[in-house]
């Protein structure tokens, strides 16, 4: 289930894609109750997010006061949920953004392959129907993955063979390296890469410029990126998607 700030997330997201939620109808395709939904518009009506109106609420248009973080994860998850194929069998790395893109009720029926307790239980709504396919091994308590070892998470990946393997590291170390803050999340993405047909990279801002322990070498098919990426992550045939910012959308809203 989602905590409350993802649950926010999202409903603003469906608030940008619909225009209106009436609360009955969501709160029965979040799995949660009337109530919940209620208080999480009134929670984002007092920071202007929405305009709640009987029964529901309605979609502001952003100003200077919105969120511009929830404004910018909401183009992602668009960005990335195009890319994933109906019916597909994909893997994602367990990062807050592709709970919420893979948990999205707009997104099409797939196979998740993940080693994660936490992405797994993100998808156990009974109104979603993707299904979940966890590896076999011992829980690694502080990252909440399996721990199947470097050949078996290797065999796992090859067994299912994902079609796509949605990559969201920590950190970009050079256009074809990434890193990770914990090994055993740099050995299952390494493992999907190269067990995946298609290899999605996906950049956060802050990837551009931290840094992270476990790297890995990674060659992507396609790139998910903020519109200012470094100029050396242009030099690689990567097919750059840039974000659509919060500026992007007032300047359209000018015309």
């Amino acid at each position: 289930m989602y905590v409350p700030h993802e649950r926010r997330s999202l409903l603003l997201s469906l608030l940008e894609q619909r225009g209106c939620l009436h609360t009955a109808a969501v709160a029965h395709e979040l799995g949660v109750t009337d109530e919940t939904i209620r208080n999480d518009f009134i929670a984002l009506q007092r920071q202007k997010l929405l305009q709640r109106i009987h029964g529901g609420a309605c979609y502001l248009p952003p100003t200077g006061s919105a969120d511009d973080a929830v404004r910018m994860e909401s183009q992602y998850i668009r960005l990335i949920l195009a890319h994933v194929p109906e019916n597909s069998c994909i893997y994602a790395d367990d990062t807050s953004l592709l709970r919420h893109a893979l948990a999205h009720p707009s997104a099409h029926a797939y196979t998740l392959l993940t080693p994660s307790l936490q992405m797994a239980n993100a998808l156990r709504a009974p109104a979603l129907a993707q299904r979940v396919i966890l590896p076999g091994g011992v829980l690694d308590k502080e990252t909440q993955l399996i721990c199947a070892g470097e050949e078996e998470s290797l065999n796992f990946m090859h067994e299912h063979h994902p079609a796509i393997a949605l990559l969201c590291p920590d950190a970009a170390v050079a256009p074809q390296r990434i890193a990770y803050r914990h090994a055993l999340q740099a050995e299952w993405a390494q493992a999907a890469c190269r067990s995946a047909g298609k290899t999605v990279l996906i950049l956060l801002p802050q990837s551009i410029s931290s840094t992270a322990p476990c790297s890995i070498v990674c060659s992507p098919q396609l790139l998910i990126a903020p519109s200012d990426i470094p100029s050396s992550f242009l030099a690689t045939p990567h097919e750059l998607i840039p974000t659509i910012t919060i500026q992007d959308i007032r300047e359209a809203q000018q015309m």
